[in-house]
C-alpha cells in the first residue's frame, strides 16, 4: 500500500491546496497575527436576509509549519493538534494560544475525554496519548503497526474508540480511561479498508468512514460490527462523520462532491445541490440544528439542512482541515495549510 494511499485525507488536502486561490470578501490583515473576513449575505431557508456570518482567523502563539489538523471542545477553550511540529494547541474564545509538547510524532486528531483529559493519537507513534489540562501526557501503545490510529472519539461507555490503519488489516479500537487497549476486526471487511473518521450515534454506536472500502460501518459497544454500502455513489471518497441533529449520521463524499446521511438501519441519502463544483466536502460537524461542512478546494463553508438544503460561505483559510463548535455555537477551524485556526461566527 503507497504511503499516498493510506493517508486519503492528506492526498485530498494537497490536491486542495495546490487548487485553493484568494477567498471570496474583505480581508485585512491586522496586528496580532489576526486576519478577518466577513462573507456575503446569503438568503436565508426562508428568503429572510440574516447579519453575514464573521470569520477571523488567528495565528499569532502557533509555531511555523505546525500543520494544524484536529479540533475539538475542552478545557478553557478549543483544543487542536500540530502534527508538523508535535504539538497540542489549546486556542480561547479571544485568539489566546497556548501550546504543549507532544512526544513522538504523528499527531493526528483528539477529543475531550470522559475523565476531564485530552485525548489524541499518534499514527507515527502507534499510540493514544492521554493529555492533562495542564499538559502532562501519558502514552499507552495500541501496537506496531506502520500506520497505527487515526481518529478518535468519546464513546457511551466512557471509553475512547479510534479507527486503526495497517498495512495488512485495519480496526477499530477502544481505549479505557486507565490505559487498557482492545482492537476490534470481526465484521470488517479485510485488508486496508481506510478506516478513516470515527463519530458516536445516537443509536449508542460508534460510526465510522471506510475509504477505500466506499463504505460505512458501525460497531457496537461490545465490539459488534455492521458495515453499509446501499446507496453509497461508487469512489464516493467517504471522508468525516457525524451525529446529525435529526438522529441521523452525516458524513462528506469529497471525490464526489456530496454529503450523506445515514439512519440508523442503514438507509443512504447524498446531497449535491448547493456545493461548488469541485468543492471536495471535508469534514463535517453539528451545531444549532444544522450540519456545518469545510469545502477543501472551495475556501468555503458549508450549511446544511436536516432536509438537505445547503448554502455556503466563503471564509479566508488556506485548507480547511477539521471543524468543531464551542458551547456557544461558535465553530472553530483548523487552517492546515495556512497555519492557522479561524473563528466563524454563524
Amino acid at each position: 500500500m503507497s504511503h499516498t494511499r493510506h493517508f486519503s485525507f492528506t492526498f485530498a488536502a494537497l490536491i486542495a491546496a495546490s487548487a485553493v486561490a484568494a477567498c471570496s470578501g474583505t480581508n485585512a490583515t491586522l496586528p496580532g497575527g489576526l486576519q478577518r473576513s466577513v462573507a456575503a449575505q446569503p438568503r436565508t431557508d426562508e428568503g429572510v436576509r440574516r447579519p453575514a456570518p464573521r470569520s477571523t482567523e488567528f495565528f499569532a502563539g502557533i509555531t511555523s509549519g505546525s500543520d494544524p489538523r484536529g479540533i475539538t471542545l475542552g478545557p478553557r477553550g478549543m483544543w487542536f493538534t500540530q502534527p508538523g511540529s508535535n504539538q497540542i494547541g489549546r486556542i480561547s474564545a479571544q485568539g489566546v494560544v497556548t501550546e504543549f509538547p507532544a512526544p513522538a510524532n504523528g499527531v493526528n486528531n483528539i477529543v475531550d475525554g470522559s475523565d476531564g483529559n485530552m485525548w489524541f493519537t499518534q499514527g507515527g507513534a502507534d499510540a493514544i496519548g492521554r493529555m492533562t489540562p495542564r499538559g502532562k501526557v501519558t502514552l499507552f501503545s495500541t501496537g506496531n503497526e506502520a500506520y497505527g490510529p487515526f481518529d478518535i472519539t468519546t464513546g457511551p461507555d466512557g471509553s475512547l474508540w479510534f479507527t486503526f490503519r495497517s498495512p495488512s488489516t485495519d480496526a477499530i479500537g477502544r481505549i479505557t480511561t486507565g490505559g487498557s487497549v482492545t482492537l476490534f476486526t470481526n465484521g470488517l471487511s479485510p485488508g486496508d479498508v481506510g478506516v478513516h473518521d470515527i463519530a458516536e450515534g445516537a443509536d449508542g454506536r460508534l460510526w465510522f468512514t471506510e475509504t477505500f472500502n466506499n463504505r460505512i460501518g458501525a460497531i457496537t459497544t461490545s465490539g459488534t460490527i455492521t458495515e453499509y454500502s446501499n446507496g453509497i455513489t461508487s469512489g464516493a471518497g467517504l471522508t468525516d462523520i457525524t451525529n446529525g441533529p435529526d438522529g441521523n449520521m452525516w458524513f462528506t463524499e469529497y471525490a464526489v462532491n456530496q454529503v450523506g446521511r445515514i439512519t440508523p438501519g442503514g438507509t443512504v441519502t447524498e446531497f449535491s445541490s448547493g456545493i461548488s463544483a469541485g468543492a471536495e466536502p471535508g469534514a463535517i460537524t453539528s451545531s444549532r440544528g444544522y450540519l456545518w461542512f469545510t469545502e477543501l478546494a472551495a475556501s468555503k463553508v458549508g450549511r446544511l439542512t436536516t432536509s438537505g438544503q445547503i448554502v455556503e460561505y466563503p471564509i479566508s483559510v488556506g485548507l480547511a482541515s477539521d471543524i468543531f463548535p464551542s458551547s456557544n455555537g461558535v465553530l472553530w477551524i483548523t487552517d492546515y495549510t495556512g497555519n492557522g485556526i479561524v473563528k466563524f461566527a454563524p
